[in-house]
């Protein structure tokens, strides 16, 4: 057994502070005020979080889930636990199926291979989508919906994507919604025109989660509330949210709290490859991409292609915006998800039994060190390791 100790630990029950969280065979096995008779690692001033997972993330550091590579995604995996992600969905983009079929394939083989944050299966993200609210998705690789096609890359998968888009406005939307569920395979919606009918049918048919909520998707109107009108009022609708302040001004970060509140929204980097390296010239699939100032926009359009940002970031940026305390917003980077997956008996929250997985913040949000599976995976030694009593 070791332990770790933080100046504030957060747990479902409250707050700890100046506690002890006690690891054994990977998994938290105590948390306490008590001065335990085992190797501690200190982290002062510190606070413990759960550690984070990012259900739509594309790239990080150069590496891109379309490169359809098992290093790229140790690369990412790597990558991510600097900032304190412990779990994550590798994200496909818009591209030619073989390409697509590539990349799902490798994330199923690196499935449990990774040293960093876990990889818990894929995220598709297009063809299947519309031109009218494109974004970075060339509009050449979209495609018709096809049940066939998509089961082809679920088996392709080995059965281990867990969310795939979809915008509800195309023909079988329903039935391969539908199909989709039934296999345990949740539906987003988005990159869609679909108006406020077609997508409150989706959600009531199964769709539950809005892809990017506000962007890629018909805006509101009062007179024709479109996609956003639908996801934002839908009980049954999980929103995903870029919070970088970039892709969602602050005025409707608050509508979007103010409607969903803090357990059915779901933070996401959606970050490209150019996320964790400085401005330039970069892709995205198949589109070049400019960054400047961490704004990535593609270079024919100038349309936002994906983000830079991280999940600690947007974590902070909608703590100051929503000006609430750390607890509340916690959720919208773990259980949340965990929840949605069927694993928050196993992370997604720091409690007894549960995986040790776990990120330590400093004041000035910085992560000090990313346990995983009650490994130390990044980060130093804390202010001071103590040997055995």
């Amino acid at each position: 057994m070791k332990a770790v100790k933080a100046g504030r630990i957060y747990t479902p029950e409250g707050i700890v502070e100046n506690g002890y969280l006690l690891l054994e065979d990977g998994r938290i096995s105590g948390v306490t005020k008590k001065t335990p008779p085992c190797d501690i690692i200190e982290f002062p001033g510190c606070s413990a979080i759960p550690g984070m997972i990012d259900l739509h993330i594309h790239g990080i550091a150069g590496h891109d889930t379309m490169d359809g590579s098992v290093h790229s995604l140790q690369e990412m995996s790597n990558s991510l636990v600097k900032y304190g992600v412990t779990g994550f969905l590798p994200t496909t983009l818009t591209h030619d199926l073989e390409s697509i079929r590539k990349a799902v394939e490798a994330v199923s083989t690196a499935i449990g291979q990774t040293t960093g944050a876990e990889i818990l299966g894929s995220y598709v993200e297009g063809p299947y989508i519309t031109p009218e609210h494109k974004g970075a998705h060339p509009v050449e690789y979209m495609r018709e919906l096809s049940i066939e096609e998509i089961k082809g890359l679920i088996h392709a998968s080995d059965n281990t994507i867990k969310v795939l888009t979809i915008a509800p406005e195309k023909e079988h939307a329903m039935e391969i919604i539908d199909y989709l569920t039934g296999m345990g395979i949740h539906v987003s919606m988005g990159h869609t025109n679909a108006d406020y009918e077609t997508t409150n049918l989706a959600v009531s048919q199964g769709a539950r989660i809005a892809v990017h909520t506000f962007n890629g998707m018909r805006g509101f109107k009062h007179r024709d509330p479109g996609c956003v009108g639908a996801v934002l009022t839908h009980d049954d609708c999980l929103c995903e949210c870029i919070a970088d302040l970039h892709h969602v001004h602050p005025g409707a970060i608050k509508l979007l709290h103010k409607t969903k509140g803090s357990d059915k929204i779901l933070l996401i980097s959606d970050s490209m490859a150019a996320a964790d390296l400085p401005d330039g010239q970069y892709t995205l699939g198949t589109m070049k991409v400019k960054v400047q100032d961490r704004i990535a926009r593609t270079v024919d359009t100038g349309s936002l292609a994906g983000s830079t940002t991280n999940l600690l970031e947007c974590l902070k940026n909608m703590k100051e915006v929503l000006k609430l305390p750390l607890e509340e917003v916690l959720p919208m980077v773990s259980l949340n998800q965990a929840k949605l997956f069927n694993i928050d008996h196993e992370v997604g929250s720091l409690e007894i039994g549960k995986k040790a997985n776990i990120a330590l913040i400093d004041e000035k949000w910085d992560v000090r060190a990313t346990f995983v599976g009650g490994e130390m995976v990044w980060g130093g030694q804390g202010d001071s390791l103590m040997g055995s009593y």
